[in-house]
């Protein structure tokens, strides 16, 4: 089977997105499909096709990623794509490239599959109110197309069906777990020297519990709410240290933030760091933290786990954190930012052995093949699709 994947970003550029689609990409070809990538950067001119992956110009612009798809001489572009012959479109982002494989799959006539990462109110950065309520207008729309002219929906969280329920939809989203390549994302290749190594690169202290995140930093991370809890409720000498991975809208504002509580001895800024070197950094830390409201299922998520490092994660109404996280197995759920600080706090005062026991836990959580097990659920709803077309 050839499946044509269209999204704004791929690796090296650090979001879930590009984590989901280098991983699902590796399970579909373990399993004999052939799979061209298309995504734009603002590196070329023209489009071009390399190493699996069709490059096509992109412009900057003022949403999460900094830069989108331009679709200029699209319809050179158009037939580009479709010497690829492909028997699915697979979209995950309804920006311009969305479009694009939309066009692509009318073109030829094949399904399309939309695969829902986010939610439209937050892929932008607002001047003001104004300008807010203009973009989201757009935006939701840009959603909604997606939606109307997709065959089938996916998700790798339940919360999605909101989404689309919000957007006033009626599509059914089939609910396919993301996977972490536990190969790649393994604590076991690392000693204590590169542990130690790595923690000096990033500011880290030998003997502090290190808690991370990685991933865009933008409006709905919800980041503001973790960085008030370390000012309000941990001190230095709790011994704790948070490592913020990654780029995107809210940057400035969270180290001018950091600067204002006063806490830029406890919080440090690595910027944006290529996936390949995640799983070095996931081994040298010892919590994951997640402190967004309405998010879906992170690839980060699986990828810090899949390297012994339990989630912290935020309830909510519809207790998708539980389906998650085993509170107290393989994570810990929080409902405020005192309970936020004293998950860390009782993390940090466990020996190095209790410490041990704990990251071989949360390894064993998570499924060993589920690099394969992601695609091949994938390639099912591909074939009855195709079946149906």
């Amino acid at each position: 089977m050839r499946i044509l994947i269209f999204t704004e970003v791929v690796s090296p550029y650090v979001c879930g997105i590009s984590s989901y689609v280098d991983v699902l990409k590796k399970g579909l070809e373990k399993l004999s499909h052939k799979v061209v990538i298309v995504t734009s950067s603002t590196e070329v001119e023209t489009a071009y096709c390399k190493d699996g992956i069709i490059w096509c110009p992109a412009k900057p612009a003022k949403n999460k990623y900094g830069y989108e798809y331009k679709s200029n001489k699209e319809e050179s572009i158009i037939e580009f794509m479709c010497a690829c012959k492909p028997d699915i479109v697979h979209i995950h982002t309804d920006t311009k490239i969305g479009y694009l494989g939309l066009a692509v799959a009318d073109a030829v006539k094949v399904p399309v599959v939309f695969t829902i990462h986010d939610y439209f109110m937050d892929r932008f950065a607002a001047e003001n109110r104004i300008v807010w309520k203009y973009k989201t207008f757009f935006e939701k729309r840009h959603f909604e197309d997606m939606l109307d002219n997709a065959d089938a929906v996916t998700s790798s969280c339940s919360r999605a069906d909101m989404f689309v329920r919000r957007a006033k939809k009626k599509n059914k989203v089939k609910v396919i777990p993301c996977a972490a390549d536990t190969g790649l994302f393994d604590y076991r290749k690392y000693d204590r020297e590169n542990v130690r190594k790595t923690r000096e690169q990033y500011g880290l202290s030998a003997d502090s519990t290190a808690a991370v995140f990685a991933g865009s930093l933008s409006v709905e991370k919800n980041l503001e709410f973790a960085l008030t809890a370390f000012a309000e409720h941990i001190k230095k000498s709790d011994g704790i240290q948070f490592l913020i991975l990654g780029d995107g809208t809210e940057t400035e504002y969270l180290k001018e933030l950091c600067h204002k509580l006063k806490i830029e001895d406890m919080v440090f800024f690595g910027g944006v760091v290529p996936n390949k070197k995640m799983p070095e950094i996931y081994s040298a830390c010892d919590m994951y933290v997640c402190s967004y409201d309405d998010g879906l299922m992170s690839m980060s998520f699986g990828e810090a786990m899949s390297c012994g490092l339990p989630v912290m994660v935020k309830e909510d109404n519809e207790n998708i954190a539980y389906s998650m996280v085993r509170d107290g197995v393989n994570g810990f759920v929080y409902k405020n930012q005192e309970e936020f600080a004293n998950c860390l706090k009782s993390f940090s005062k466990l020996d190095m052995d209790e410490k041990r026991k704990i990251r071989k836990t949360v390894r064993n959580t998570v499924p060993k093949d589920s690099c394969e097990s992601m695609a091949g659920e994938y390639v099912k709803l591909y074939e009855r699709l195709i079946a149906k077309k």
